[in-house]
């Protein structure tokens, strides 16, 4: 992980320390989203959750998910976070939306295995 445990970082409005707790949530999370866009998927807040043994649960993904875009941009690759979306609406839980379009194509353009 490019982030460093107990460093602080923002959230929204406010900041965040990375806590060992969070950073292995972070992990997982990554783990599990590269496999998603390597089969130009999305998932569901529930199923990431469920997929990373419920360390966060679905309506507290807010910071993970930040701390996950913090890790992407230090390391130079796309959002995988655009790649999470609510089982209702099909789309990111966040106000604005139209970054996640074009950040989940690149997740998937960089990630995908070739048919």
């Amino acid at each position: 992980m490019a982030l460093d445990v107990g460093e602080r970082y923002p959230v929204g409005d406010r900041m965040f320390t990375l806590t060992p707790r969070l950073a292995d949530a972070v992990a997982r999370a990554r783990t599990v989203l590269l496999d998603v866009a390597t089969h130009r998927e999305v998932i569901t807040y529930s199923e990431l959750s469920e997929a990373i043994d419920a360390l966060v649960l679905p309506r507290h993904m807010g910071p993970l998910l930040h701390m996950l875009g913090h890790d992407c941009r230090m390391r130079n690759e796309p959002e995988l976070a655009s790649l999470v979306v609510s089982a209702t609406t099909g789309e990111v839980g966040t106000a604005d939306d139209t970054w996640a379009r074009t950040a989940r194509l690149a997740c998937w353009d960089m990630w995908s295995i070739p048919e």
